[in-house]
Parts: C-alpha cells; sequence; structure tokens
C-alpha cells in the first residue's frame, strides 16, 4: 500500500467494491495525495476509470456502494474512457449523497497525472489523457470567470465558512497554476493569502478551520467578514483574469 493511502485505508476496501462494477483503474488526487490530508476536514478525490459509462443497474450498485459507506466525503468521478479526451463531457460523479453529471476539470485530472495515488490499475497516464501546462492553466482561469465569477454575485454565500475558505484560497491557487505551472496545497495557499490583501486574523481563522477548529463568530462579525471575503474576491477575479 502507498503510506499516503494510510489516513484513508478505507479507499482500499473501495477499490475492491467498485473494481466489480467496471472500473479498470482507481486513482487518488487531492490533499491526499499532495500530503495535505485533514482527517474529517478534507475531501477525498477519487478518479474511477471505466471502459462503458455506466449503465442502469450499474449507476443503482454504484449508488447503493457509496451510501453504505460512512465516510461522506468520498467525492468519486467515474471518467468514460469513450469521452476522455473530451473536456466537457459531463461524467457520473458521486459527491453529497448524490450521482450527477459533471465534467472531470482538467486540474483534478492534473493532480492525478502528476502527483496521484493508484489505488489500483496501470499508472494513471495509461488511462487518462495528459493535461499540458496551456490547459491546466486554461482549467484554473476557467474556476474563477465560470464558479466563482458567479458565486461574487450572490452576496448572502459569503456569510459562509465554505466560500471564504475555498474561494481566497482558490486565489493563492489559481495564481500558482498561471505563474508557476504547478498545482499547490490549501496549506501552501493560506501562506500566501497576505498578497491578495487578506488580513492576519483572517488568514488566521481559515487556517485554524484547516486544521479541524471550529471558529464561532457573532453575526455582526460574520456580515463584517462577509463583506470583506467578497471584495478580496472580486478583486482577486480581476487581478488575475
Amino acid at each position: 500500500m502507498d503510506d499516503r493511502l494510510r489516513p484513508a485505508a478505507h479507499l482500499t476496501s473501495f477499490g475492491d467494491r467498485v473494481r466489480d462494477l467496471g472500473v479498470v483503474g482507481l486513482y487518488v488526487g487531492g490533499s491526499l495525495a499532495f500530503g495535505d490530508y485533514r482527517p474529517g476536514v478534507s475531501d477525498l478525490d477519487v478518479i474511477a476509470v471505466i471502459d462503458q459509462d455506466l449503465d442502469r443497474r450499474q449507476r443503482r450498485q454504484v449508488t447503493e456502494l457509496h451510501l453504505s459507506i460512512p465516510d461522506t466525503k468520498l467525492h468519486c468521478a467515474y471518467l468514460w474512457r469513450g469521452a476522455a479526451e473530451d473536456l466537457a463531457h459531463e461524467h457520473r460523479y458521486w459527491a453529497h449523497g448524490e450521482l450527477y453529471r459533471r465534467t472531470i476539470s482538467g486540474i483534478a485530472r492534473a493532480e492525478v497525472l502528476r502527483g496521484g495515488i493508484t489505488v489500483y490499475g496501470p499508472p494513471p497516464a495509461d488511462l487518462i489523457p495528459p493535461v499540458d501546462d496551456a490547459t491546466l492553466r486554461a482549467a484554473a482561469l476557467g474556476e474563477l470567470t465560470g464558479y466563482w465569477s458567479k458565486a461574487v454575485r450572490k452576496p448572502h454565500l459569503w456569510r459562509e465558512d465554505v466560500y471564504v475558505d475555498l474561494g481566497l484560497t482558490t486565489l493563492a491557487r489559481v495564481q500558482a497554476t498561471l505563474t508557476e505551472n504547478r498545482l499547490i496545497t490549501k496549506r501552501e495557499a493560506i501562506e500566501r493569502l497576505a498578497a491578495f490583501g487578506v488580513p492576519d486574523d483572517l488568514r488566521e481563522e481559515i487556517a485554524r478551520r484547516r486544521g479541524g477548529e471550529t471558529v464561532a463568530l457573532s453575526d455582526r462579525e460574520r456580515g463584517s467578514r462577509a463583506k470583506l471575503a467578497r471584495d478580496l474576491m472580486i478583486a482577486g477575479i480581476e487581478r488575475l483574469t
């Protein structure tokens, strides 16, 4: 077993079970692969490569399998090889308690190709098309011009911790990809937040949550933080795009 799998050893048993559904390769990216995994805090980002798209019976089996796993932070993309070259194709994807369709981004693919963990199967490059630097940069920019540009139009979202934490760290991660052609962890992204005008107290608050702490805020504090974070996000998007 790859030592990086030990904090989430149940992935090996998940791999044994999902193999029967036609999965030919199972790979882990994200924080677990890059040494920044926090049990109970981090998501488990997995790509399962399949030779045939899941039919109705298999989709039901996949749903039953995921619902039987107590760790709800396991997110699994079922990449169908028949459409693997098309970054715009929407593959089956399990997250947040349901199976739906969504694209598998160049960033998710690059994480697996550049430093992923193989649970089983051949090396990921044998099954997943390459992601060059230009494609990776385009994918990073796409996160800002797509999802996050829509999110800043909804002020109420920025009262939530998840938008503050993910949004601001995304700025630092995108900047690293654009300027250095590399992927950085959330931990390193937090260390870079001062470059986007994030004050020390907010950076420390984000770091504490990343470490698993609960940070209590009054309604007034949450409101002022929401305005600050949203303003910083708008400025950061304008700067990077």
